[in-house]
């Protein structure tokens, strides 16, 4: 018989998070317990305020329309959504099936805020996909393209993240993968 239980959870953050102009103290979302033939499997449904479209609550109505339908052995429409709701319930679907990893990768991609040189002996000896993030924006945008062009040419399968200082600040034209300039 299948089971279903859907917690929520706030827990205080230990100093105060600025999130567009909003100070986040606690983290509040939900937590989808889902068990069946004496599997139990777990989800996260967090909408952040300022970045998710859907609030709290709406994902908790929604959650609890979806773990019903779940629990009904109805068909589930997961595609329609909210992104924390769809996020949540597919992990703990996910893993009631066995189709998740064992084992997590929780390597962090490194961040080059200064100097590149820095950087490339640390991805040259990182192991499977190389990945990292580059702050641009603090600096005229000759000075970020190079160091991007450097990067990409220097390490050829790197996947770089550009993290602007200013949201929507740089574009990545179509014509070139090294190529960005300022909005």
């Amino acid at each position: 018989m299948r089971q279903a239980k859907l917690y929520r959870y706030s827990l205080p953050m230990d100093s105060g998070v600025i999130l567009r102009d909003q100070k986040l103290t606690n983290r509040e979302g939900w937590i989808v317990e889902l068990c069946d033939s004496g599997k139990t499997a777990l989800g996260e449904i967090a909408p952040l305020p300022g970045f998710s479209q859907e609030s709290l609550e709406t994902a908790g109505v929604q959650a609890q329309e979806q773990l019903e339908l779940w629990v009904n052995q109805q068909q589930l429409s997961i595609e329609q959504c909210v992104p924390s709701v769809a996020f949540g319930m597919s992990a703990a679907l996910l893993e009631l099936e066995g189709s998740l990893p064992s084992e997590g990768n929780y390597r962090a991609a490194p961040l080059c805020s200064g100097d590149p040189d820095e950087l490339i002996p640390i991805l040259n000896n990182m192991q499977g996909k190389k990945v990292a993030k580059i702050k641009v924006g603090l600096y005229e945008a000759i000075r970020d393209g190079m160091i991007v062009s450097l990067f990409l040419e220097s390490i050829p399968d790197l996947t770089l993240s550009l993290m602007p200082i200013v949201p929507g600040l740089w574009i990545k034209p179509s014509s070139s993968r090294n190529t960005y300039h300022r909005l």
